[in-house]
């Protein structure tokens, strides 16, 4: 390993140790910032590391952390199975912030217009929101009858689409579930009209067919 790529790994230990707020030790000495070069201490620090081994063995703990993160992300929180069955419509339509141009500068949407995607594009498949290690729940995804994108909120997804043969997604930080305002899973979201149709449903209720 050469001495660029040695800078690169050290900063990258760096910064993930900042990130996940952990304590994994300081490694030679340490200087205010007015007193030392950044970069020469990076350097001197990665002399010190690669005498000692100990840059392998922390770049090999990030790697092995960075794969248990892929294998399985972190569950969405706040969400429980579903005790009492609910439907609910989600409106997608919003407000144009600013004037939107092509590329003529012809505005094709004013400021303070109303715009619903469902307008121009439907929505083709049905969207499932389940834990993936619920049994139950995934059954209930794989046999749905109709077109679907399965969604995971917790679970290993790709042990289990090597398992089952399907294609899943996992909703990394529970961004869509919020923007839906999903709080029990299993649940299904349809198109119905300009609305999106959201279903927290019992995962033994069998799927009644079709959507718009």
């Amino acid at each position: 390993m050469n001495r660029q790529q040695g800078l690169w790994i050290l900063t990258l230990i760096i910064f993930s140790t900042f990130v996940q707020a952990r304590d994994l030790g300081s490694f030679g000495e340490t200087f205010a910032i007015d007193e030392e070069n950044l970069l020469s201490v990076i350097t001197a620090k990665l002399d010190k590391l690669g005498q000692s081994n100990e840059l392998e063995i922390h770049k090999k703990r990030i790697q092995a952390k960075m794969i248990a993160r892929l294998q399985r992300p972190l569950e969405v929180e706040g969400l429980i199975r579903t005790k009492t069955p609910r439907i609910f419509s989600y409106d997608p339509s919003i407000t144009v912030p600013y004037d939107l141009k092509d590329h003529r500068q012809k505005v094709f949407f004013k400021a303070g217009s109303q715009v619903n995607p469902l307008d121009t594009h439907s929505l083709r498949y049905a969207l499932l929101f389940i834990d993936g290690d619920d049994k139950e729940q995934l059954n209930w995804a794989i046999n749905h009858k109709t077109k679907t994108k399965i969604i995971l909120v917790k679970g290993s997804p790709f042990a289990l689409m090597k398992e089952h043969k399907v294609s899943l997604f996992f909703d990394q930080g529970g961004t869509l579930v919020r923007k839906f305002g999903i709080q029990q899973v299993p649940a299904r979201i349809t198109q119905e009209e300009k609305h999106l149709k959201i279903e927290e449903v019992l995962p033994d209720v069998p799927d009644e067919g079709g959507i718009s």
